[in-house]
């Protein structure tokens, strides 16, 4: 039995030395690279995908009364527009600075 658990012991090293050796670091960093940038992709579009549906959802349901009320004051379009500017303006700048933190860090390896 021991002599089985340092066979299986010897491939085991000796498939993970291969496997070092045949994914070299600057490949392994590479798809690093590719999958956060998918992500933060996907992040993103998920982001404006929200906010897009919090502003078509926010025009309707409110109550008759209040709206009359609230719309002496300011635009019917205002908040909704300004808070998806504001939601998306900070998204992009999120994007961006994450996209650039991944391309110095692939710079420096």
């Amino acid at each position: 039995m021991p002599l089985l658990g340092l066979l299986l012991s010897n491939l085991l090293t000796a498939l993970v030395a291969w496997f070092a050796q045949y994914v070299t670091r600057k490949v392994a960093f590479g798809g690093a690279v590719v999958v956060a940038s998918s992500a933060l992709t996907f992040g993103l579009f998920v982001v404006f995908r929200g906010v897009m549906t919090m502003a078509d959802s926010a025009l309707s349901g409110l109550p008759a009364m209040f709206v009359k009320a609230f719309f002496m004051a300011v635009p019917p379009a205002a908040i909704p527009c300004v808070s998806a500017y504001i939601t998306i303006w900070t998204a992009c700048g999120v994007y961006r600075w994450q996209q650039d933190l991944i391309h110095l860090f692939a710079k420096s390896n």
